[in-house]
């Protein structure tokens, strides 16, 4: 069993760690620039991943609905479901791309920027909305692959993809281009995001690509047909992780707008530890991702006592990973921080994020098993449990917390640390409970009807 959550969830973790490097390439070439205009880069994600988060939950269910398909043998219901989720994906993505370009600037001045740090953040954002419809579709793609477990053509294409957004980053970013001593183009933030737009271009492109030529099952763009049912359907489960998600980024709006008030070095702090952990945590996150696909396949194929064997094999490897990546972090904390905090910058900076790395040790454990969680829920088909994790993590738990401790203690940013272990703790122990409450034989052939 550990040999088959390997052969899934490697490829995705390498996938993740790829994509991770979209913003992390990002945050390493804009903070040589300045501590403003890295923070100016993160000060916007959490608004994007809001707008993101609905293609992410079409794929989730499209993931858990293809892979149930696939293990039940219903084949005929497959190609029916692929093409209503490519429709959705696109309008979805070209409405909301248009919306969010229109209504960058005002969304950014709710959260609270101000001055050129807000421009920056503009400039960033809009950009970043011109892409959002490349992403919209990938997921699309990404599902199909997913769904058959072929993760491992997914992850040398987002690999291809990462390294030109690499490659360009600097070219755009910089008048001069390290190292190689050739001139750029000097756009400055506005660079990091079009080299993020162009790789998304490649990316999608390619993915079609795989696709048409290695799949079993391919959008049949020629006389594709909405169905109103079946899009009902991609959309209720979806609806769910979209929940989620959405409140997820939401939340982390909210928490951005909270942290800003601390003060730009606090954001960075904030900022540069949640890339050093989004890294660290890779192989966690995939195996959480990897869990969707393999329970979805043995729940469809009514292989229940299988699929709750290769659950608890799951666990044991993410607590394993987790004590390496905890342990890479304590031993390693300077030189792991020192790629994105310059040696002359602003010693209360380094003081912030060396705490906030120091929570993060523990805090990645409880994220190692939301992730697990969010991987059976869903491969069960009830993403509900999955929303309710993440929006209860933020909206019932940490912000709350975060906010009683800025009002009513002298903690200072201690308080944000504090609440990001506690929050991620509890909603752990609500996910164990729900797992050990529910029947899940019963609930998954209900959800195939």
């Amino acid at each position: 069993m550990f040999k088959v959550i390997l052969m899934i969830s490697a490829p995705l973790m390498f996938n993740n760690l790829v994509r991770t490097f979209y913003t992390v390439a990002d945050g390493l070439f804009l903070a040589q620039l300045s501590a403003e205009d890295f923070a100016a880069s993160a000060f916007s994600w959490p608004l994007n991943f809001l707008f993101i988060s609905l293609g992410m939950g079409i794929g989730v269910a499209a993931t858990a609905l293809l892979s149930n398909f696939l293990g039940s043998k219903q084949y005929n219901r497959v190609q029916t479901y692929v093409d209503n989720t490519l429709l959705l994906t696109l309008s979805i993505g070209i409405v909301l791309s248009v919306l969010g370009y229109l209504a960058t600037p005002w969304m950014l001045t709710i959260m609270g920027g101000s001055g050129s740090f807000l421009e920056k953040a503009i400039v960033y954002f809009k950009i970043s909305f011109i892409g959002l419809v490349f992403d919209f579709a990938f997921f699309t793609y990404q599902a199909i692959l997913n769904a058959q477990g072929n993760t491992k053509t997914l992850t040398i294409i987002s690999a291809i993809s990462m390294m030109i957004n690499i490659v360009l980053d600097p070219i755009f970013i910089y008048d001069q281009v390290p190292f190689v001593n050739i001139s750029g183009l000097g756009w400055g933030i506005a660079g990091a995001a079009w080299a993020t737009v162009i790789s998304k271009i490649v990316l999608i492109s390619m993915a079609i690509y795989v696709v048409n030529q290695q799949s079993r099952i391919q959008p049949q763009l020629r006389g594709i047909k909405f169905n109103w049912s079946t899009s009902q359907h991609i959309m209720k489960l979806a609806f769910p992780s979209f929940l989620g998600y959405g409140g997820s980024s939401l939340g982390f709006t909210v928490m951005n707008a909270l942290i800003t008030s601390y003060g730009t070095n606090t954001l960075a702090a904030f900022s540069m530890v949640n890339r050093i952990s989004d890294i660290v945590m890779q192989p966690q996150m995939g195996v959480g991702m990897a869990l969707t696909s393999i329970i979805g396949q043995n729940m469809g194929a009514k292989l229940y006592t299988r699929a709750n064997q290769i659950f608890k094999r799951a666990i044991i490897f993410i607590l394993l990973m987790s004590v390496i990546s905890s342990l890479i972090i304590m031993l390693f904390q300077d030189p792991i921080l020192s790629i994105f905090i310059k040696e002359s910058a602003d010693s209360d900076l380094w003081i912030q994020a060396k705490e906030y790395l120091a929570y993060t040790a523990f805090i990645i454990f409880f994220m190692g098993l939301f992730a697990a969680f969010n991987g059976f829920f869903q491969g069960c088909g009830q993403t509900k449990y999955s929303m309710l994790m993440s929006l209860g993590r933020l909206w019932f738990i940490r912000v709350p917390i975060v906010m009683y401790l800025r009002y009513f203690t002298d903690l200072g940013s201690s308080g944000i640390w504090i609440s990001m272990l506690i929050s991620n703790m509890l909603i752990v122990v609500w996910g164990f409970y729900i797992y050990r409450k529910k029947d899940w034989k019963s609930l998954v052939q209900m959800q195939m009807g």
